[in-house]
């Protein structure tokens, strides 16, 4: 291995080893499925190995990995629905029994995070499901961290009036326990 190969390759271990984990959780937080965040940031780490390895040693890595992890999770989670949809068209025809069971708060509230704004929403999901900070969550999407709180207060407003219109009515606290 030449010499500048080398170092281009010990760059890389150190963004891997630096990032890995912070993309995971950000992936998870849009995917819900630790194994498939964990392929989605593979792929884009094997893709700036093969196809931008002159991005590695420089300060803009970090967006280019969490622009390319939140476009592969976009993508993937649209390619599930397209697939849901047609599953659910296929049902239609199915005659579904008539159950009255209590509402499931956790998927009123997954309902409520995927209502959010697009900027909301990934703001709440960094803040609640990566565990970031206000500067981590600013600076990995460059923005302010006043812009932060607003987006965060903003999506705990619609979660909140959103379950309420479902006639939900608990404490914000337990609603950490149905995320």
């Amino acid at each position: 291995m030449s010499a500048n190969k080398e170092q281009l390759y010990h760059s890389f271990q150190q963004v891997f080893n630096t990032w890995y984990n912070s993309l995971c959780n950000y992936a998870c937080s849009f995917l819900k499925d630790r194994d498939t965040s964990e392929d989605i940031v593979q792929e884009v780490f094997v893709r700036i190995w093969e196809d931008r390895p002159q991005i590695i040693g420089t300060e803009g890595v970090r967006y280019y990995l969490f622009t390319a992890v939140r476009n592969n999770c976009i993508s993937r989670l649209r390619k599930e629905k397209r697939q849901i949809i047609l599953t659910l068209d296929e049902r239609m025809a199915e005659p579904v029994p008539e159950r009255r069971e209590d509402p499931d708060y956790r998927a009123l509230v997954r309902i409520a995070i995927d209502e959010l704004p697009p900027r909301c929403r990934e703001v709440f999901l960094l803040s609640r499901f990566s565990k970031m900070t206000y500067k981590d969550i600013a600076r990995s999407l460059d923005i302010s961290e006043k812009t932060v709180e607003n987006q965060l207060g903003k999506a705990l407003k619609l979660i909140r009036a959103f379950l309420k219109g479902k006639g939900v009515y608990i404490a914000w606290a337990l609603v950490n326990i149905f995320i």
